[in-house]
């Protein structure tokens, strides 16, 4: 099939591609107007477009089967909160309409697991129950995670509205081949962090985005695509009590290695399998 990427170039963007390019013909619309240097994808066309032009974001859209939502702004921090707002909402706003005018059959939307509201909060905050799942309430607290939460509204309200195939999935702190030598053991070190210690390899993600593209059953649907361990050397019982104080109660059923947010409903609906670990990519 034809699949538009936006934010194909970027660091969770081309793992995407990489492991869609096999299969499918592959238009990626971006800022940049070529692949990272360090690959080799002639068969994958680049399209330099802003996607707060609606228009620009319609003409790459024509003739695409299904369009793959990577784009946005990743954090609110350095960033003006009007500015992460008005992008990733616009943007979204006008693929999901491109890929209505243009007769897609799906998308798929990169939301976060910054849509719980821990990982950029103001004011502190415990979860209502862990692992957390699909169930638990979304509570941003910044302009990203709310964009992000509010961005999976638009792509419910198209389903609603046209019937057109919807998947949201929620990744969160994603970490790629090459953050397992310095960045990961920062991160395991960073204890006093903003984080939830929770994670997901970009290759992982690739092959949900798969899995999801792959599905004829769902119309619209929410997924929380983590890997199966926590981002710490402790179990979480004993860590995530220390940066969110409050929280005993809620994780205290938390065991080894297991994490604060549960894939289990990816496992289960779409068949998601996290193959990568920060415990063996590290060894």
């Amino acid at each position: 099939m034809r699949l538009l990427i936006t934010g194909g170039s970027g660091r969770l963007g081309r793992w995407v591609v990489e492991e869609l390019r096999g299969d499918h013909e592959v238009v990626v619309a971006d800022l940049a107007d070529a692949p990272p240097p360090d690959t080799d994808w002639p068969d994958v066309r680049y399209e330099q477009i802003d996607l707060n032009d609606a228009e620009a974001v319609a003409r790459v859209a024509e003739g695409a089967e299904a369009i793959v939502h990577l784009a946005a702004i990743p954090s609110p921090i350095g960033r003006e909160p009007e500015d992460v707002f008005a992008n990733n909402m616009i943007s979204t706003f006008n693929v999901v309409e491109a890929a209505i005018r243009q007769g897609a059959r799906k998308v798929i939307y990169s939301s976060s697991g910054s849509a719980l509201g821990f990982a950029f909060r103001f004011r502190e905050m415990v979860p209502d129950y862990m692992p957390m799942d699909e169930e638990h309430p979304l509570r941003p607290q910044d302009a990203y995670g709310l964009s992000k939460w509010l961005g999976e509204e638009i792509l419910e309200a198209a389903t609603r509205r046209t019937g057109i195939r919807t998947i949201v999935l929620r990744p969160t702190s994603v970490v790629g081949p090459g953050d397992y030598a310095e960045r990961v053991p920062r991160m395991l070190d960073h204890a006093a962090g903003a984080g939830i210690f929770a994670y997901v390899d970009a290759r992982d993600f690739a092959r949900a985005v798969r899995a999801a593209l792959e599905d004829t059953e769902i119309e619209h649907d929410r997924f929380f695509i983590t890997a199966d361990d926590a981002m710490s050397r402790e179990p979480l019982a004993v860590a995530f009590p220390r940066r969110f104080p409050g929280s005993e109660a809620a994780c205290a059923g938390l065991t080894g290695t297991e994490g604060p947010i549960s894939c289990a409903k990816a496992k289960r609906v779409l068949g998601y399998r996290p193959q990568h670990s920060w415990r063996t990519e590290l060894a």
